[in-house]
């Protein structure tokens, strides 16, 4: 799942069956409301370069799909996002 491997030991069968900590799911599943909400520049090559989320339009977006963030959960989803923004980035 997500690409990761939990255990050499667990077959593909059981790595459909991986979880996400409890501690993860509100950051995950704000990232996933606003997955699409990226600012992106374009670059003279014809590339693209990911700046980072629209934190603009992120507020609306976790109101409709009701999800309320604490700050740590806050904390996660950014840690989500840099990390999806090195991978968008890597050329």
């Amino acid at each position: 799942m997500f690409g990761l491997r939990l255990n050499t030991a667990t077959s593909a069968k059981d790595q459909d069956k991986a979880a996400i900590w409890g501690c993860n799911r509100p950051a995950l599943l704000a990232f996933l409301a606003i997955q699409t909400q990226w600012r992106v520049l374009a670059q003279a090559d014809g590339s693209r370069f990911w700046v980072g989320l629209d934190y603009a339009a992120a507020e609306p977006a976790f109101r409709l799909e009701g999800l309320t963030l604490t700050p740590t959960d806050w904390v996660g989803l950014r840690i989500i996002e840099d990390a999806a923004r090195t991978a968008l980035n890597e050329r």
